[in-house]
């Protein structure tokens, strides 16, 4: 039987508040992402501009 690396793999990892303070670069990685998702999240539902529903568009 091959022996098991007990690393895990970075599809294995999920967010964790901790990694904001961690010096490994999968956390950073993740850490990074989750502030950019969330910024783009929140940025996305502000309600405003192109994308809202209560916006009349020109019709042709």
């Amino acid at each position: 039987m091959p022996k098991r690396n007990k690393t895990k793999s970075v599809g294995d990892k999920t967010y964790q508040h901790s990694d904001y303070y961690r010096n490994e670069q999968t956390s950073k990685g993740m850490a990074e992402t989750h502030e950019q998702v969330s910024d783009a999240y929140m940025e996305g539902t502000i309600g405003e501009g192109a994308n809202s529903l209560d916006e009349k568009l020109p019709r042709e």
